[in-house]
């Protein structure tokens, strides 16, 4: 299987390439036990506006098991953000496959994508969404981009927002055409419809199939917050990582769609953004990690190859914990294992 991880780019960079350490390492334990703050091992406090520190980064994926990575594409109504990391990388002559993801969510204070604390609003009736392609049109070009079956990879975080989506990809697919990219691989991401996810079937609306991104439509399952010395401000929720690894096996191995990549989420805690209201997964580890990665690369097995493709959440989530890159805490476990479930 091909494995594509979810990059953050620079960890909510706020535009200037200096990742958001200052949040991530003044996170403070809400537990007795909490691996808080997360801080990073190997590869160190990066900048990724140098291209030194995408080769180191490059090299230890491709050692692991990495196919691609898959950019979290910030465009707000024709305002970008954090576009820093991926320009940079286009420019370059790394050996990076990479793809995007429109995050086409609103940019809030809770990074939750709610209509409230609204920093940065999607205001479509400002600039259509169809506009939207024509700024990625030269990423799809570069030769690095993931394709499969000859069409450029695109996943829209949201796409049920989008006023008209039907109508949208259609004049996406047309421009594409016109612009000499050839044919898209449009994937919807799979957030359930309680978090306006497709109802419809996403075939009826020009869309190849789904990806995984938990903890996104998975099975929530909170724990009992006896014994666990919870701190007397802590208003948020704790969920066990091994339910919800143990839910999504069973799910894989039943009728899960020929269409979708299925995947797997390193771990989340949002801890960092949100101190005393975060929701963290309890109990992640490389060994859970890597039972829910294999199931996920069995579930492709039998594909050809050009579909055989597996998601992480996430290369480099820092303030979410949802982190393959070597930590403090875990060295290269989570990579050793998820090399291990490829194999």
């Amino acid at each position: 299987a091909s494995c594509l991880v979810g990059s953050e780019m620079c960890i909510r960079d706020r535009g200037e390439g200096f990742t958001e350490w200052t949040n991530v390492t003044k996170a403070k334990p809400v537990y007795q036990g909490h691996a808080q703050p997360l801080l990073p091992g190997k590869l160190g406090f990066y900048d990724l506006r140098m291209d030194e520190v995408r080769e180191e980064q490059t090299a230890l994926a491709k050692r692991f098991g990495v196919h691609a990575f898959m950019y979290y594409y910030y465009w707000f109504s024709g305002h970008k953000l954090m576009e820093m990391p991926i320009n940079k990388l286009v420019e370059s002559d790394i050996d990076q496959p990479f793809c995007i993801m429109w995050a086409n969510e609103n940019w809030t204070r809770r990074w939750d994508g709610d209509s409230k604390n609204i920093l940065i609003a999607q205001e479509y009736d400002k600039v259509p969404a169809e506009d939207f392609i024509d700024d990625v049109i030269p990423l799809l070009k570069d030769d690095r981009y993931l394709r499969v079956d000859g069409a450029a990879v695109v996943a829209v975080y949201r796409i049920a927002q989008l006023p008209n989506y039907r109508d949208v990809i259609e004049e996406w697919r047309r421009r594409t055409r016109e612009a000499g990219v050839g044919e898209l691989h449009l994937m919807s991401v799979d957030v359930g419809a309680n978090f306006d996810g497709l109802n419809a079937s996403y075939m009826e609306a020009g869309i190849q199939g789904a990806l995984a991104f938990p903890p996104h439509n998975h099975e929530y399952v909170a724990i009992s917050h006896d014994g666990l010395g919870v701190h007397h401000r802590f208003q948020g929720g704790l969920f066990s990582y091994q339910a919800m690894c143990n839910a999504a096996i069973s799910r894989l191995r039943g009728d899960f769609p020929e269409t979708d990549f299925p995947g797997a989420m390193v771990g989340f805690d949002n801890t960092a953004r949100r101190q005393w209201e975060p929701h963290a997964w309890v109990g992640a580890n490389p060994y859970t990690f890597r039972r829910w990665m294999r199931a996920t690369v069995e579930a492709v097995s039998l594909r050809d190859e050009q579909h055989r493709i597996v998601i992480v959440n996430a290369w480099n989530e820092w303030a979410e914990s949802a982190v393959l890159e070597p930590t403090q805490r875990w060295g290269s476990a989570y990579l050793q294992a998820l090399r291990s479930a490829l194999i």
